[in-house]
């Protein structure tokens, strides 16, 4: 009967989707001289998206709170932490938002939508590689004019405004 089965009391727990895959072993890295559970913990603390008492309690340790604080304190497990620092380092290095990266995705999106019909999406992901590769520039300008419009001439408009602009009022040859 499965009427039966004894049900914690309380609202039922949402399923949470896994954010990575978990490796099913860890092994010792002997590069980074550290053990089985401590290449868990590094794994868990850097890529298993959850805090250090966390990581130590997936890795398996007793006491995890103690043991997270111990491993990362850089005194009683130096190679543990150096092996973090090198593993955050990789992931910052992977995940980096670069020119090169963000341009080569943009392009790859341009392609794809512009094969499957998308002509919107293929138009904005060029749109936005112009600009990244600076060959769109948008410019605005606020001026502030203290003038009294209504008292000037369209003559005098004309010249107050070159004047601020920094432009001529007359057209020469040397702009050709």
């Amino acid at each position: 009967m499965a009427d039966d089965v004894k049900r914690k009391p309380g609202r039922p727990r949402k399923e949470r989707k896994q954010l990575v895959e978990t490796p099913q072993a860890f092994l010792a890295d002997d590069e980074a001289g550290i053990t089985d559970m401590q290449a868990a913990f590094v794994w868990h603390y850097t890529e298993g998206a959850c805090g250090q008492t966390e990581a130590a309690r997936r890795a398996g340790f007793s006491f995890p709170a103690s043991a997270a604080t111990k491993m990362l304190n850089g005194n009683d497990f130096p190679k543990v932490t150096r092996a973090v620092r090198v593993k955050q380092d990789e992931m910052r290095e992977k995940y980096a938002i670069t020119p090169q990266k963000t341009g080569s995705m943009l392009w790859k999106i341009a392609e794809t939508s512009f094969e499957t019909g998308a002509y919107n999406a293929a138009v904005s992901a060029v749109k936005e590689l112009n600009q990244l590769a600076g060959l769109t520039i948008h410019r605005s300008q606020n001026l502030n004019i203290n003038a009294d419009l209504q008292k000037m001439t369209k003559e005098d408009i004309k010249h107050r405004l070159n004047e601020l602009l920094g432009v001529d009022g007359e057209m020469s040859d040397k702009d050709h």
